[in-house]
């Protein structure tokens, strides 16, 4: 297994109230996450706030497929949320975000873990980040 960390921020002209509901209502990301095309809350666990099976389409080379996998929202206050996802063969991507009011709007911090087995790593790592700092993108032009 390998482990990487990344980081990506920006900052949203609006309330803060509107940027955590955006980033963190999983069920309207088929239309702001980049890979995400399917999104079902599901039953959660008593320490979890929320669970969804959310289905990507993901593309290597010429190859197109789709992977389903959990994601759930452990930790959601007006300050952080904290999400985790699992997916076959042992893909871990924790998430941490962090909503700082500033400036008249908000500024969104996301730190990132993705753990993964080395042969897949280098695709999961370079995957996750794309998507997130496009998703970050997408949630500042719906939210302004």
């Amino acid at each position: 297994m390998k482990q990487g960390n990344f980081t990506c921020e920006i900052f949203i002209k609006a309330p803060r109230e509107k940027v955590i509901e955006l980033a963190t209502s999983f069920e309207h990301h088929d239309t702001l996450h980049p890979l995400i095309v399917k999104v079902e809350e599901i039953p959660a666990e008593l320490r979890v706030l929320r669970r969804f099976q959310i289905t990507d389409q993901l593309a290597m080379g010429p190859f197109r497929f789709k992977i389903k996998y959990r994601a759930d929202i452990l930790k959601l206050t007006p300050d952080e949320a904290r999400t985790e996802a699992w997916q076959s063969p042992g893909v871990h991507i924790i998430s941490h975000m962090f909503f700082i009011e500033e400036n008249g709007g908000t500024h969104l911090r996301e730190e990132y873990t993705v753990e993964a087995p080395n042969l897949l790593f280098g695709y999961t790592f370079k995957q996750a980040k794309a998507a997130h700092e496009e998703l970050l993108q997408r949630l500042k032009q719906v939210a302004e």
